[in-house]
């Protein structure tokens, strides 16, 4: 399997994706073992730019899903075969390394599949010798199947005849014989000689019986190869039919599939597909690996380790598919199963990155400046600026720890990067919106909850026509009853609070009058425990 994936929820927030990379580089120091990458699930916040970009770390990659895709389960380094090998070559490398099938590749790109089926079809063959007719091969071809030398003749030669044993009386024998047949045979003094006038393409003899001069010579003049094997008579008519190239044989209607191609898509055409295997290749037809039906036996899923939520709807399109490894989060018990216990690190905390940097302290690991630096910014707006109602003294005493490990004050520190939103922005209601979005069920209906964080409210309020006509758009679109948006003023410690939909839910949960489009909450500043929480409760009474 590939790494483990270590990600935060949708629409992340800086905590989500700070603790993230935080803990995929514990993860990374203390499991040696394994391989921990961190990622998101959306696009990043204008402070965790910031902040990733201060401390010179490079942003996680973003990822779309985490159902499993080819390349989690297909077998990688995958041996191969020219095009020009013979098809002994391709036996014995599938017998050495226990393969049914070898991709054939030339010049990097992927041309055709052989497997155990067509060897198995020549061995059958045995019985009669096919020849070179329909399908030539080169005197090298044949020397090299035979393990044999060329004593006469141009490796490079081309064989399109037939193959007959030497095995009658001379005289019989060059009646069977066309011009440009091959002829394998012991040391007949008297054939070989009679051959090569009857005009043989190519004379095997076998058990290293060296011709003499004279049939050597006459070979030269005649323009016939002449290749001596060790073996019998008997092992070498059996070998001649191996000595085919693979490019002849190959099946180049082979099932062909992308690394990224979901494994739940390619699974239905390999199984209902004769063949056994798929080759798995790049965007340039370069071999990336093969997948057989033993690798979707093996129910193989993408492992991933989920901070800052622990919700199947917050969470990445096909994690009930995933083998959940850990989750470290502080928001409530969500929904997540696992097929058996995992450490579920869940504490009522400020900030996810409160219980990443105490797992660095539990596990004697000092965070590097630039790890407590991420730390330190996710839980400050987690906290906001530590004046939430969440804020514990865990926070607190945390963010002193990492703020000394850093070199900042916190609050200057926090402040510098609140700015850092809106610097050198041009405002967008769309992104205001969608930036930290997080859904929830109350009672029958389905409310989402928006926040965004600020130091100059009026900046944000002057747009607030533009916010409801966006906010009005997306509840439409997703079936939402009620559409919340909490502009946090983290100066005036407090939070506008812009509704559209069933703005009565919120009215009657919050106490506040929406009638003029929006209502200020002084002392909100946490959509966990002071907006989300009496929500539920109101549903609940």
């Amino acid at each position: 399997m590939g790494p483990v994936l270590v990600f935060g929820h949708k629409n992340p927030d800086n905590d989500s994706i700070c603790s993230a990379v935080a803990y995929a580089h514990l993860k990374n120091l203390t499991e040696p073992g394994d391989v921990f990458l961190p990622a998101r699930l959306g696009p990043v916040p204008a402070e965790t730019a910031w902040v990733f970009e201060r401390f010179g770390i490079d942003l996680p990659d973003e990822v779309s899903h985490v159902f499993t895709r080819v390349r989690d389960v297909m077998t990688e380094d995958t041996l191969s075969i020219g095009p020009d090998a013979t098809m002994l070559e391709a036996g014995r490398m599938m017998r050495e390394h226990a393969v049914r099938a070898l991709p054939v590749v030339d010049d990097s790109v992927v041309r055709g599949l052989i497997n155990v089926t067509t060897l198995a079809e020549l061995y059958i063959d045995e019985t009669d010798v096919r020849g070179f007719e329909k399908m030539p091969v080169t005197v090298g071809h044949v020397a090299s199947a035979l393990g044999a030398r060329v004593l006469v003749g141009d490796q490079a030669r081309v064989l399109s005849g037939g193959v007959l044993i030497g095995a009658m009386e001379p005289e019989t024998m060059v009646t069977y014989i066309k011009s440009g047949d091959t002829l394998v045979l012991g040391d007949r003094r008297r054939t070989q000689p009679m051959a090569i006038e009857a005009g043989v393409a190519c004379l095997v003899v076998t058990g290293d019986a060296v011709p003499g001069d004279d049939v050597l010579a006459l070979a030269a003049e005649r323009g016939t190869a002449v290749i001596l094997t060790r073996h019998d008579t008997y092992a070498a008519a059996r070998l001649v039919n191996l000595s085919h190239p693979v490019g002849g044989l190959m099946d180049t209607g082979m099932l062909l599939t992308s690394p990224d191609v979901l494994l739940s898509e390619l699974a239905e055409d390999l199984v209902e597909s004769p063949h056994r295997e798929a080759v798995v290749v790049d965007a340039e037809g370069a071999l990336a690996g093969i997948v057989t039906r033993t690798n979707l036996a093996r129910n193989l899923r993408r492992r991933v380790i989920l901070v800052d939520h622990n919700e199947i709807s917050q969470s990445a399109p096909g994690v009930a598919e995933a083998s959940v490894l850990e989750i470290i989060d502080h928001h409530r018990v969500g929904d997540v199963q696992t097929s058996s216990p995992i450490l579920f690190i869940n504490l009522p905390v400020g900030s996810t990155a409160t219980i990443v940097a105490e797992r660095y302290r539990e596990l004697c690991v000092e965070p590097p400046v630039g790890m407590a630096g991420l730390l330190l910014s996710a839980l400050l707006t987690d906290t906001v600026l530590l004046k939430s109602p969440t804020t514990t003294d865990t926070d607190r005493e945390v963010a002193r720890r990492l703020a000394e490990r850093v070199g900042v004050d916190a609050v200057e520190f926090g402040m510098d990067m609140f700015r850092a939103r809106s610097q050198g922005r041009r405002f967008s209601a769309e992104e205001a919106v969608r930036a930290d979005l997080k859904e929830y069920r109350v009672g029958d209906a389905v409310i989402a909850i928006g926040q965004i964080e600020t130091v100059e409210l009026a900046d944000v309020m002057d747009h607030r026509d533009e916010l409801v006509s966006v906010m009005e758009a997306m509840r439409l679109a997703r079936g939402y009853d009620l559409l919340m948006l909490m502009v946090t003023d983290v100066v005036r410690e407090g939070s506008e609070i812009v509704a559209s939909g069933r703005v009565r839910l919120a009215e009657r949960a919050l106490g506040i009058e929406l009638g003029s489009g929006s209502a200020w909450m002084d002392g909100v500043l946490s959509r966990k425990k002071q907006v989300a929480a009496r929500m539920l409760e109101s549903a609940g009474g």
